[in-house]
């Protein structure tokens, strides 16, 4: 058997940053609390928690000895508000918003002061999304998957970092064709590794007899892996941790691709890897 590994697999910068800093500071003996899922995989959640790392995700219930504890604020991002309750309530907020959705965050607020109305293709209920209104005005911002026409003087038309470049181009070119402006900027947001993780999707999933992609069920980026791959191969499998293999008749396959979506731990890639060269 033949197993084909994509060149960008496990965290992602953004991830990875946050993880480790959640770790450090957890082995400081530090009382460690997170804002939310640090990412959707139950695997990375377990092992934080192992570590006495908790979670909370509400504002409204904060954890009692908050005033004695560090929280975190992940890598989505969340609104300046929310960040102002944070500072207030906790010890200490350490913010690990990903650098690359702060520039996002930061480049909307900048349209806006130039009298840019934002469109931004995206999922409304999706923590980065979330993140963005809340750091802008949220007057001036519509957040939607599907077009619908605008009329405004300035359009500004960006992307969720995690969506898919082919359906963004499609997307911003129908709104340019119902709308009505003077001014028109579509500004490509997508992080680079996304991008680089859905082009070798395609790549391996063309290659293999059988794929597989790893990462919580729950996570967006890993969904879309699995979608962009399952056009290619039916043969295409959506994966939390190596035990839902164990049913599955590996054995008539030669070549087998693996994806993982960018929340994916390396324990569980390599849990995976091993069941394969074991012989299942």
């Amino acid at each position: 058997m033949e197993i084909r590994l994509a060149s960008k697999i496990g965290f992602c910068y953004g991830v990875e940053r946050a993880y480790e800093k959640a770790l450090e500071l957890a082995k400081d003996n530090k009382k460690v609390y997170i804002f939310g899922d640090l990412v959707h995989n139950n695997e990375v959640k377990k092992e934080l928690m192992s570590k006495d790392i908790n979670f909370f995700y509400s504002l409204k219930e904060l954890p009692q000895d908050s005033k004695e504890s560090i929280c975190i604020i992940r890598a989505h991002g969340i609104p300046k508000k929310d960040k102002k309750f944070l500072n207030e309530h906790f010890y200490k907020t350490i913010d690990l918003t990903c650098p690359i959705v702060e520039k996002v965050f930061n480049y909307a607020r900048e349209m806006q002061q130039k009298g840019y109305f934002i469109v931004a293709y995206g999922k409304k209920e999706h923590a980065e999304m979330i993140g963005l209104k809340g750091n802008i005005d949220e007057n001036k911002i519509e957040i939607i998957k599907e077009p619908i026409p605008f009329k405004h003087n300035k359009i500004c038309i960006i992307t969720q970092t995690t969506m898919d470049y082919h359906n963004f181009k499609n997307f911003a070119s129908n709104i340019a064709q119902i709308s009505e402006y003077n001014e028109l900027i579509i500004k490509d947001t997508i992080c680079y590794e996304t991008k680089i993780r859905e082009n070798e999707a395609k790549d391996i999933a063309i290659w293999a007899e059988f794929v597989i992609i790893i990462g919580g069920k729950h996570s967006s980026n890993t969904r879309k892996l699995y979608e962009i791959s399952k056009k290619y191969n039916e043969n295409s499998i959506h994966i939390d941790s190596v035990s839902e293999l164990k049913e599955i008749n590996l054995s008539k396959f030669e070549k087998i691709g693996i994806l993982t979506g960018t929340s994916t731990p390396n324990k569980s890639i390599n849990e995976v890897i091993e069941f394969l060269r074991r012989g299942f």
